[in-house]
């Protein structure tokens, strides 16, 4: 968020907190490789704000959109969406969100499933992921 005070600029890093009980870096880690590929985006590890600041993350992507990045952490308060969203619309911080928790949600029950011995086959159709859990 940029507030303009007496034509002076500001900009800092927005958290956004993501409910997922019990959060796995690798699952979130797998999330975000995925929304890269959709999104066109590179993996990162480092996301920048408005003035060059940097800050380290576990895992982020950079695209057009993201520009300066958006990262994605666990820590005590559960997971969470950093970014300097400033010149990003707010639509886009959503769909980031939304599919974070899609994406994170199908492979949390990808491996709940093949712990379970089924096979697994995933498909997206528009914006749904369907799952498909069989034996042979």
């Amino acid at each position: 968020m940029v507030e303009s005070i007496s034509g002076v600029r500001m900009s800092h890093f927005s958290i956004i907190r993501i409910t997922i009980k019990n959060p796995d870096l690798q699952l979130l880690k797998r999330a975000v490789e995925e929304i890269a590929k959709e999104l066109n985006a590179e993996i990162t590890n480092v996301i920048r704000d408005y003035y060059g600041n940097t800050l380290n993350v576990p895992i982020g992507i950079r695209n057009n959109v993201f520009r300066r990045g958006i990262g994605v952490v666990i820590n005590q308060r559960g997971v969470e969406v950093i970014g300097d969203f400033y010149d990003v619309p707010a639509s886009e911080v959503e769909n980031f969100k939304q599919l974070l928790s899609q994406y994170y949600t199908t492979h949390a029950m990808i491996t709940a499933l093949t712990q379970l011995g089924y096979n697994v086959q995933t498909q997206k159709v528009n914006d749904k992921i369907y799952i498909r859990a069989f034996t042979f």
